[in-house]
């Protein structure tokens, strides 16, 4: 091949290569891009998956609000609550406690941010109050399931709903359970009234107890009640002004379909 030829040749090839690289630093580029947008995918779905809401609020036609947790997990979680007038009756639904040494409480009253964790031997301030649910433990010394109310500080303001009592309390409360419900070994609908009184009346119904169907309400009195609490201690305030919560003390081993909170009382 001439001199004239191959300079023309490696000038071609020059130019070639030129051309192909652009090409491709191009499709490189493209393909570096498309990783790292399905990277970017792929992470946004485990955050989202990690990060969705502890508790979803639905407004029901009748004005009540139900709140339901789409994973339970350990911690306490402010309940859903109507836009107007203060929260005066309350029902968990479908409640059930599997698991050993695990508490479920429901607290009323409490400031907004409040964050503490829940266990069966909470303290509560004047005026706040909590219905409390506790499975029982075969460890350290036996303690069966039980469950009870407490307003505010004072021991003997805790109320038993089961038979058993509350081991917890020094003295025996004033008031004796009436077996509350196997809230262990099968689902249970509970429901209350707190009204605005000081102190506020406390009136507790079981679906399945002395004809009491927490869901439909219709029939609920405080004749059919579980327990209808109006004295307290004396001098006891009326329910502090504030938020509900749900408290849970494990990640697993507990389980309700929603709590439902109204404006209306069951009871007036």
């Amino acid at each position: 091949m001439g001199k004239k030829h191959k300079r023309l040749f490696r000038n071609i090839l020059s130019r070639f290569v030129l051309l192909l690289v652009p090409v491709i630093f191009f499709t490189f580029c493209q393909e570096k891009e498309k990783s790292d947008e399905t990277n970017l995918l792929l992470l946004g779905a485990i955050v989202s998956a990690n990060s969705g809401p502890s508790t979803v609020c639905q407004t029901n036609a009748d004005g009540t609000v139900d709140t339901t947790m789409p994973t339970i997990k350990k911690g306490t979680f402010a309940l859903c609550r109507p836009s107007n007038g203060a929260v005066r009756h309350y029902r968990i639904e479908g409640l059930k406690i599997i698991g050993g040494h695990t508490a479920v409480s429901l607290y009323v009253g409490l400031p907004e941010n409040y964050s503490a964790e829940v266990n069966r031997n909470s303290t509560l301030a004047a005026g706040q109050f909590g219905m409390n649910f506790y499975s029982g433990s075969g460890t350290g010394g036996f303690v069966p399931g039980y469950a009870y109310a407490n307003f505010g500080p004072n021991e003997s303001n805790i109320k038993n709903l089961t038979s058993n009592g509350n081991s917890t309390a020094p003295p025996a409360p004033t008031v004796a359970g009436t077996s509350l419900i196997n809230f262990i070994e099968q689902e249970v609908d509970l429901c209350f009234d707190l009204t605005a009184a000081a102190p506020p009346r406390l009136t507790v119904w079981v679906s399945g107890k002395n004809t009491a169907n927490c869901k439909t309400r219709t029939n609920l009195t405080t004749g059919n009640a579980l327990l209808n609490e109006v004295t307290w201690t004396g001098g006891d305030p009326a329910l502090a002004t504030g938020f509900s919560f749900i408290g849970l003390s494990a990640n697993s081993g507990i389980s309700f379909s929603k709590i439902v909170t109204s404006t209306q009382l069951a009871a007036p």
